[in-house]
């Protein structure tokens, strides 16, 4: 359920600060859909790139490990997150049919630029893992 997904960053930044989360890696943000085996329902997370596991883990912090996988990245403007509505509308309405994709089923990315989401010439990207079909 897309309207979670704000509630999810607001608790992830309720228990660490942006220096914590940011020291685990590169300091990109990400929100992450995924699936979880044996399961339809789709969830989301709210997370940083994670180059030091152990010092994630210490912490209390859930790692997802994904799958090498080819990706297409959309480039999304505009405030999140209707931006991102119109993202996957594309994909899912003209990308998709017309180049012979689909959705791989591995985890898609959210990936974020330190701007503010609210801005209407906000820019991120949405990395969605891709098969033919």
């Amino acid at each position: 359920d897309s309207n979670q997904c704000p509630s999810t960053w607001d608790e992830l930044y309720s228990k660490y600060s942006f220096e914590q989360l940011e020291s685990f890696g590169n300091g990109q943000s990400l929100g992450v859909c995924y699936e979880n085996e044996g399961n339809d329902k789709i969830n989301y997370m709210a997370g940083y790139n994670v180059l030091d596991d152990a010092k994630a883990r210490n912490l209390g912090l859930d790692i997802l490990e994904v799958k090498e996988s080819e990706y297409a990245v959309v480039p999304v403007k505009g405030s999140v997150p209707d931006s991102i509505h119109q993202a996957w509308k594309y994909l899912l309405e003209e990308f998709f049919p017309e180049n012979g994709y689909k959705h791989s089923g591995l985890p898609d990315f959210e990936v974020y630029t330190e701007n503010d989401i609210l801005d209407p010439n906000y820019e991120m990207e949405l990395w969605v893992p891709i098969v033919k079909q």
